[in-house]
Protein backbone atom coordinates (compact mmCIF):
# COMPACT_ATOMS: atom_id res chain seq x y z
CA UNK A 1 0.00 0.00 0.00
CA UNK A 2 1.76 3.08 -1.19
CA UNK A 3 0.97 6.04 1.75
CA UNK A 4 4.00 8.59 1.01
CA UNK A 5 1.87 11.04 0.62
CA UNK A 6 0.63 10.72 3.98
CA UNK A 7 3.83 10.96 5.35
CA UNK A 8 4.61 14.26 7.61
CA UNK A 9 1.05 15.07 8.31
CA UNK A 10 0.78 17.08 11.16
CA UNK A 11 -0.63 15.67 14.71
CA UNK A 12 -3.16 17.22 15.77
CA UNK A 13 -5.80 15.59 18.94
CA UNK A 14 -9.02 14.89 17.01
CA UNK A 15 -7.95 15.88 13.57
CA UNK A 16 -9.79 14.31 10.85
CA UNK A 17 -7.78 15.82 7.43
CA UNK A 18 -4.55 16.65 5.86
CA UNK A 19 -3.89 19.97 8.10
CA UNK A 20 -3.30 17.49 10.92
CA UNK A 21 -4.99 14.12 12.10
CA UNK A 22 -4.61 11.75 15.14
CA UNK A 23 -4.18 8.59 15.14
CA UNK A 24 -7.39 7.06 14.40
CA UNK A 25 -7.82 10.59 11.99
CA UNK A 26 -5.59 9.36 9.62
CA UNK A 27 -6.88 5.44 9.12
CA UNK A 28 -10.13 7.35 8.44
CA UNK A 29 -8.09 9.78 6.42
CA UNK A 30 -6.60 6.99 4.31
CA UNK A 31 -9.42 4.67 4.16
CA UNK A 32 -11.68 7.43 3.07
CA UNK A 33 -8.90 8.94 0.35
CA UNK A 34 -6.99 5.61 -0.85
CA UNK A 35 -10.14 2.78 -0.26
CA UNK A 36 -12.72 4.61 -0.99
CA UNK A 37 -14.75 3.22 2.89
CA UNK A 38 -15.70 5.97 5.42
CA UNK A 39 -15.54 4.87 8.81
CA UNK A 40 -17.44 6.01 11.82
CA UNK A 41 -15.58 9.03 12.98
CA UNK A 42 -17.22 8.67 16.51
CA UNK A 43 -14.50 8.20 18.30
CA UNK A 44 -13.38 10.37 21.69
CA UNK A 45 -9.82 11.71 22.05
CA UNK A 46 -7.43 9.07 23.16
CA UNK A 47 -10.04 6.26 22.89
CA UNK A 48 -9.05 5.02 19.76
CA UNK A 49 -8.89 1.11 20.31
CA UNK A 50 -11.76 0.18 22.50
CA UNK A 51 -14.31 2.51 20.20
CA UNK A 52 -12.33 1.39 17.25
CA UNK A 53 -12.41 -2.33 16.99
CA UNK A 54 -11.48 -3.95 20.75
CA UNK A 55 -15.27 -3.14 21.56
CA UNK A 56 -16.74 -3.62 18.30
CA UNK A 57 -15.23 -6.99 18.18
CA UNK A 58 -16.19 -7.81 21.92
CA UNK A 59 -19.96 -7.22 20.98
CA UNK A 60 -19.80 -9.14 18.13
CA UNK A 61 -20.43 -6.33 15.54
CA UNK A 62 -19.03 -7.35 12.00
CA UNK A 63 -17.10 -4.74 11.02
CA UNK A 64 -14.21 -4.67 12.50
CA UNK A 65 -12.69 -8.89 12.49
CA UNK A 66 -9.58 -9.91 14.40
CA UNK A 67 -6.91 -11.31 12.15
CA UNK A 68 -4.03 -13.17 13.18
CA UNK A 69 -1.91 -12.44 9.90
CA UNK A 70 -1.94 -8.53 8.98
CA UNK A 71 -2.24 -7.61 5.77
CA UNK A 72 -2.09 -3.87 4.13
CA UNK A 73 -5.09 -2.12 4.83
CA UNK A 74 -5.49 -4.03 8.56
CA UNK A 75 -4.86 -1.81 11.67
CA UNK A 76 -2.89 -2.38 14.50
CA UNK A 77 -4.36 -1.45 18.06
CA UNK A 78 -2.04 -0.86 21.47
CA UNK A 79 -2.40 -0.41 24.73
CA UNK A 80 -0.06 2.21 26.54
CA UNK A 81 0.27 2.00 30.32
CA UNK A 82 -1.99 -0.34 29.98
CA UNK A 83 -4.90 1.47 28.47
CA UNK A 84 -6.35 1.01 24.68
CA UNK A 85 -4.40 4.23 23.52
CA UNK A 86 -2.91 3.76 19.95
CA UNK A 87 -4.27 2.61 16.56
CA UNK A 88 -1.73 2.52 12.87
CA UNK A 89 -2.27 1.84 9.70
CA UNK A 90 -0.45 -1.55 8.47
CA UNK A 91 1.62 -0.98 5.10
CA UNK A 92 3.55 -3.82 4.71
CA UNK A 93 4.01 -7.05 7.02
CA UNK A 94 6.09 -5.37 10.12
CA UNK A 95 5.19 -1.62 8.75
CA UNK A 96 2.76 0.57 9.79
CA UNK A 97 1.92 4.08 9.06
CA UNK A 98 0.67 6.49 12.18
CA UNK A 99 0.20 9.68 13.58
CA UNK A 100 1.24 10.14 17.45
CA UNK A 101 1.29 13.26 19.33
CA UNK A 102 4.06 15.69 19.41
CA UNK A 103 4.92 14.01 15.75
CA UNK A 104 4.04 14.10 12.13
CA UNK A 105 2.47 11.16 10.77
CA UNK A 106 5.81 8.53 9.92
CA UNK A 107 6.18 5.07 8.56
CA UNK A 108 7.54 2.83 11.73
CA UNK A 109 7.82 -0.88 12.21
CA UNK A 110 5.33 -2.12 14.60
CA UNK A 111 7.86 -4.87 15.75
CA UNK A 112 10.10 -2.62 16.91
CA UNK A 113 10.44 -2.69 20.56
CA UNK A 114 8.52 -0.22 21.98
CA UNK A 115 5.65 -1.37 20.51
CA UNK A 116 5.86 -5.22 20.14
CA UNK A 117 4.94 -5.54 23.73
CA UNK A 118 1.97 -3.25 23.54
CA UNK A 119 0.72 -4.57 20.02
CA UNK A 120 -3.51 -5.65 20.93
CA UNK A 121 -4.09 -6.99 17.91
CA UNK A 122 -4.64 -6.71 14.36
CA UNK A 123 -8.12 -5.80 13.01
CA UNK A 124 -9.60 -6.10 9.59
CA UNK A 125 -12.73 -3.76 8.48
CA UNK A 126 -15.45 -5.79 6.55
CA UNK A 127 -18.58 -3.90 7.18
Amino acid sequence: MNVSDYIGIPYRAEGRDRAGCDCYGLVLLVYRERLGITLPDHLGYGDPLSQAAADKVAEGRRDWQAVEAPAPGDVVLFRVEGQPHHIGLVIHPGWMLHSAAGKNSCIERYTRPYWRPRIEGFYRYGR
